[in-house]
Parts: C-alpha cells; structure tokens; sequence
C-alpha cells in the first residue's frame, strides 16, 4: 500500500481555512489502519515540514475530523510525533491526516 498523495474523491473534503482549526474535534483513532501508511505519511510531513521551513512551500492536508471530512491548503511549521503545526501555533493530530498533496513552486513548471 502506498500512503495516497490525494484522496481518490477529493470532493469529499470541503476545504477550509487554518483558523477554522479550532472549531473542529478529532476522533481518537488514526484515519489509517495500515502500519505501513502509518510510517509514510510521517515520512511525507515531514517533508513538507522541511519544504514549508525552508522552501515557503505548501501542501494540501486531506485529513478527518469528527465533524467531517476537510482539506486545508497550508504551510506546516513543524511535526512532532503526534502533532502537525501550523503559523500561530495551531495544530492537528497526525492520526487525522489521511493525505499530503504537494504542489509545484512556479520555479518548477
């Protein structure tokens, strides 16, 4: 299995704003079942940790709340073992995080 780039129906996802955060409430169990898409998508915010820190890029989080299914376009600050950070200190569970889009900067295209 591979730890999806973009969800298969990204019309799923209503996409929402970093501030909107805080309104939402994550269920305590992972978005993942496999341990194996567990462990790529570490592997994958970390990524866009070092590309958000020292590139200015962002991606496209797909991720679960208990209200629903959403999509947040952003940079991460950082990744702790069960947290991604944002600007402003917001944050959500990895478990939540159910895909990492990345984008092309326009250098690249």
């Amino acid at each position: 299995m591979v730890f999806p780039s973009r969800p298969a129906q990204t019309s799923a996802y209503r996409f929402i704003n970093r501030t909107d955060l805080l309104g939402l409430t994550f269920a305590d169990q992972d978005a993942l079942t496999s341990e194996v898409m567990r462990q790529e998508r570490w592997g994958l915010l970390h990524k866009a940790t070092f590309q958000g820190n020292v590139e200015e890029r962002k991606v496209t989080l797909f991720f679960t709340a208990k209200q629903g299914r959403f999509a947040l376009n952003t940079t991460i600050w950082a990744c702790t073992e069960q947290t991604v950070v944002f600007k402003d200190s917001e944050l959500m569970p990895i478990r939540a995080v159910e895909a990492v889009e990345f984008h092309q900067s326009s250098e690249e295209e």
